[in-house]
């Protein structure tokens, strides 16, 4: 799963994990401005149901 956002400081964080089938959680780190956050990717409704 990639994920991608907008740090606070301007610059684009992005990269990809793998995980359980139901939650994800990692650590993502602006390579910009050393800025850290947590996530955690939660599955709310699965293809074709």
């Amino acid at each position: 799963m990639e994920y991608a956002f907008e740090c606070e400081c301007g610059e684009q964080v992005s990269d990809f994990t793998r995980g359980g089938d139901v939650e994800v959680s990692t650590v993502a780190v602006c390579d910009d401005c050393g800025a850290a956050y947590g996530l955690t990717i939660t599955t709310l409704q699965r293809t074709g149901e």
